[in-house]
């Protein structure tokens, strides 16, 4: 398994797109499936945010993805943000997710920042096995989630 950059890789734009729409449209009333692929095309970048990564499996197919992005939670002045990471479920547990998350603190790093947030409803335990620490619980356009913050 190795990550890599969503511009190295373009032809999987489309999975990356309706993962993410799949998985948290619902935190984005409103936008359609076409606005998240544009903003998937926007994160086709390497030395500047918003920043797309895949991992590829051994047959280079790709089995999970991750962001490094500005801005995450509305209203909310903390950047910038690993944001979604996603690996399907049959690919899980095989340490995708902590690789997909190591690049994107890595590029942050690159980049010039000293600090990353994130926050999640379904994996806090991930984050914090990797050194994440909680901020916050809150609510979030229906959803209850925990803030988390990494020093770099």
């Amino acid at each position: 398994m190795r990550v890599v950059t969503l511009v190295e890789r373009p032809d999987l734009a489309e999975q990356v797109s309706v993962w993410g729409f799949d998985e948290w449209g619902h935190l984005n009333p409103g936008q359609t499936l076409d606005e998240r692929r544009a903003e998937i095309q926007d994160a086709m970048n390497v030395d500047r945010m918003p920043i797309a990564f895949v991992a590829l499996g051994d047959d280079d197919g790709i089995v999970g993805t991750a962001s490094l992005i500005f801005d995450d939670l509305e209203g909310d002045p903390r950047n910038p943000w690993l944001a979604s990471v996603y690996v399907p479920p049959e690919h899980r547990k095989k340490g995708i997710a902590s690789a997909l998350v190591r690049a994107v603190e890595e590029a942050a790093r690159r980049i010039g920042y000293d600090r990353l947030y994130l926050f999640t409803s379904t994996a806090p335990a991930l984050y914090a096995g990797l050194g994440w620490r909680a901020l916050e619980q809150r609510d979030y356009r229906g959803e209850h989630i925990q803030v988390m913050e990494k020093a770099l």
